[in-house]
């Protein structure tokens, strides 16, 4: 009787909650179903924390790097003093993240140094800055320790990461020069790194003559492939880009589906080596693995980055192969 009486009470106490409340609750639901489709958010704590150690040491280290350039990125100088003051505040917000106690705070201090460089870099701002000042908004939203608020992050970073991975496949299509591999012909034609990545796929005549035009005159051209193999690449890029994000929400495939989209942007990477972007991404796709990846892979991040950034100021060989420009 006891128990019928209390169940009574406590459904009386529910059904007479404000409705204002109650919506609110059926929302909170409504969102919690929603984010779960990502996958759950195991070990969220711990994914957070390895998560913000890497974005504030990657933003620190991109920082650094940009200075080597800051006289002159792309079209326009940069303000020198701007940079290096976001470079100074990224680093301090990284020192923060190493410290129990005040690594919450390292996001937000994390968004000043980026919106530093928005201001300075804007509207010439790459595509991935973005990714990684999203990234740390999120971040730095979290002001507690509760282990359900870390797993809406962690889930919400995991949807943003599939959906600007099939953003970037389905941007390809409407570009409408990857069917036939037009894009990756006129790279070629460029030199550089995307004639030597795809020199397997096409003869030294057909790069010869794809480098014989010059994309600065108007009607240059054409930068159409022969043969079958760079179409075939082409198409297998952006198809790629847009059917693995479903399979990322999907349990049984998940992991799988996150292997192959590191893999995929590690092979891209191989011709366009935009390292910012490559390891940012990466990184992001490991909190679909289960399991403490992301955190296992900060001493090797850690490593790599020292290396970029002795190699680009010359402390050791090795500066040629970083191209700050496409940081």
């Amino acid at each position: 009787m006891g128990r019928a009486r209390r169940a009574k009470t406590e459904k009386r106490s529910h059904s007479s909650a404000p409705a204002p409340h109650r919506h609110l609750a059926q929302q909170a639901g409504a969102l919690d179903r929603f984010l779960a489709l990502a996958g759950e958010a195991g070990d969220a704590g711990g994914k957070i924390g390895a998560l913000r150690t890497f974005l504030l040491m990657h933003g620190a280290a991109r920082s650094w790097l940009w200075l080597t350039i800051a006289p002159d990125r792309g079209a326009a100088a940069l303000d020198t003093t701007a940079l290096q003051l976001a470079t100074v505040v990224l680093t301090a917000a990284f020192v923060l993240s190493l410290l129990p106690r005040l690594a919450r705070l390292g996001p937000r201090l994390a968004l000043v140094g980026l919106s530093i460089q928005l201001a300075v870099t804007f509207p010439l701002t790459d595509n991935h800055f973005f990714v990684e000042l999203l990234a740390v908004l999120a971040l730095a939203s979290l002001d507690t320790d509760d282990r359900v608020e870390a797993g809406r992050v962690v889930q919400t970073l995991m949807w943003m990461t599939a959906l600007i991975f099939f953003q970037t496949g389905l941007q390809k299509v409407l570009y409408g020069h990857y069917v036939h591999g037009d894009f990756i012909a006129f790279m070629v034609g460029r030199g550089g790194r995307f004639a030597d990545l795809f020199t397997f796929a096409l003869s030294s005549e057909e790069i010869a003559r794809l480098q014989g035009y010059n994309p600065l005159i108007n009607g240059s051209g054409p930068y159409r492939p022969q043969g079958w193999a760079i179409p075939i690449l082409s198409n297998a890029i952006y198809l790629a880009e847009m059917a693995l994000p479903p399979l990322l929400l999907i349990g049984r495939t998940r992991t799988a589906a996150a292997l192959a989209g590191i893999a995929v942007v590690a092979v891209i990477q191989l011709g366009a080596r935009e390292i910012a972007f490559a390891l940012l991404f990466i990184n992001l796709l490991i909190l679909f693995l289960p399991g403490p990846w992301n955190r296992r892979a900060l001493p090797a991040l850690a490593c790599l980055y020292a290396w970029a950034l002795g190699a680009s100021f010359g402390l050791w060989p090795g500066g040629s192969l970083i191209d700050p420009t496409i940081l």
